[in-house]
């Protein structure tokens, strides 16, 4: 029997920006619902809004019928660590069970959502030392677990690599029909299973849209972004020539080694560091940024041929959270501190026009991580660590990304990039660096790349 969310207007406070419905929209039990629209449209929003998070933790003015249809769905957030309360992954698993009142036998049965997620030997494992990809893995088997009737996902596959987000939608495919989703997902898997995408356009208008109409509206609009001037971009050039190398360069924890890594990159080079959830790729940066010890061996930075005494002072690291690179209430002070005076040209190069005065905590998580972006373009440092660039992005910011790694590379810095998408890592990538058995394995190389 058809259900409908009924006209309603959603504004936050001390702000115009918003979320507002004008006609009601229906759907079915059971229906795949792809929320879409443009980063920092509202998606997320909307997502809070129909599992009922104002006003307890969404501060604004609603007014109209209120768009809580979904308070009793199961909810996964962009970043699945929020959620985590327990310190071991088998507490974690079993904990919405236990609130359910599952029994033993059920809980037992539920097993083997984790072996569906590749968690079956972690049970034991501490949840806080868990990488994004793996926490995502985990609330998504626990959720599954609950056998919900509608489940809310937002940005279910950004942390997950290739093989595992592919296992995740064959999974959403053979649930369809017994769940109900409302899915928030950039990549274009979700075209293939979604039943209708509700459009949230540019005013925060929600809409009702065929897919096949979305697609073709997303091909138009990238389209039109590539027919763009591609000297957008600009970084100041480099004079010095760099290089990085490492030898015998031992990455992990005392009880858990991860991975032994020989490499070198010189300047205008990029490697794309790519291999399992939890295999050390963000372990590898923090190590590099001098945040975490390697267990042996050395890497360091050569600048003319000599030895750079500080290394890390001459990095840009642009981690996975966004939040942790803002200092100052409004973006205006952030990017002042970096020497930027018009500031309206410069985020408009990312796509984030006439938001000098808003504070960088109130943008959406893409949004954010653009902004993030911009900061080893005004650093100038040689060497560019960059965790996830195009996490929560469109297409359109996604190629407006590689055009900004390209313009580091052509001023001369090194740039190493963690990604799962892999039209980023053939774009943008002279070497491929695979972490697999125990080893950093350099599976490609710029020839491989040009031919």
């Amino acid at each position: 029997m058809p259900q409908e969310l009924k006209s309603f207007s959603f504004t936050y406070a001390r702000s115009s920006a918003g979320v507002s419905l004008s006609h009601n929209l229906s759907y079915e039990p059971h229906q795949v619902i792809w929320l879409v629209g443009s980063s920092g449209s509202g998606k997320s929003t909307l997502l809070h809004l129909l599992k009922g998070f104002h006003p307890e933790f969404l501060a604004g003015e609603m007014s109209g019928h209120d768009p809580a249809v979904f308070k009793d769905a199961m909810y996964m957030a962009q970043n699945p660590i929020s959620q985590i309360v327990h310190e071991r992954v088998g507490e974690e698993f079993f904990f919405t069970l236990e609130n359910q009142h599952a029994t033993v036998e059920s809980m037992h049965a539920a097993r083997h959502w984790l072996a569906e997620f590749g968690l079956q030997n972690k049970e034991l494992s501490a949840t806080a030392q868990l990488s994004h990809g793996l926490a995502q893995r985990l609330v998504l088997a626990s959720q599954l677990a609950a056998e919900p009737t509608w489940l809310l996902l937002d940005e279910p596959t950004a942390f997950l690599n290739p093989a595992m987000r592919d296992e995740f939608y064959h999974t959403l495919k053979s649930l369809k029909r017994r769940v109900g989703m409302v899915l928030i997902d950039h990549h274009p898997h979700a075209a293939e299973f979604a039943d209708i995408c509700w459009h949230i356009d540019a005013q925060g208008q929600v809409t009702a849209m065929p897919v096949d109409e979305w697609m073709a509206l997303q091909a138009q609009d990238v389209q039109q972004e590539i027919e763009q001037p591609t000297d957008d971009w600009y970084v100041e050039r480099l004079n010095d020539a760099f290089e990085l190398s490492a030898q015998d360069l031992c990455i992990g924890y005392k009880k858990n080694p991860l991975f032994s890594a020989n490499f070198s990159l010189k300047s205008g080079e990029c490697a794309v560091l790519i291999g399992d959830n939890g295999a050390g790729k963000s372990t590898l940066f923090n190590t590099l940024a001098g945040m975490h010890k390697p267990l042996s061996g050395v890497f360091f930075l050569k600048k003319n041929g000599a030895c750079v005494k500080n290394a890390t002072a001459e990095m840009a690291y642009v981690f996975q959270h966004p939040d942790s690179h803002f200092y100052f209430d409004t973006i205006a002070e952030d990017l002042s501190q970096l020497g930027v005076t018009d500031m309206d040209t410069t985020l408009a190069q990312i796509g984030l026009p006439h938001t000098a005065a808003r504070s960088p905590h109130q943008l959406s998580e893409g949004q954010k991580r653009r902004l993030t972006l911009l900061y080893p373009c005004l650093q100038s440092r040689p060497l560019v660590l960059l965790d996830e660039p195009t996490f929560g992005q469109d297409a359109i910011n996604t190629l407006r990304i590689t055009r900004l790694i390209l313009a580091l590379k052509r001023a001369g810095h090194i740039v190493i990039v963690i990604t799962h998408e892999s039209a980023l890592q053939h774009t943008i990538a002279d070497q491929v660096w695979l972490i697999q058995h125990n080893a950093l394995n350099i599976i490609r190389t710029a020839h491989h790349v040009s031919h």
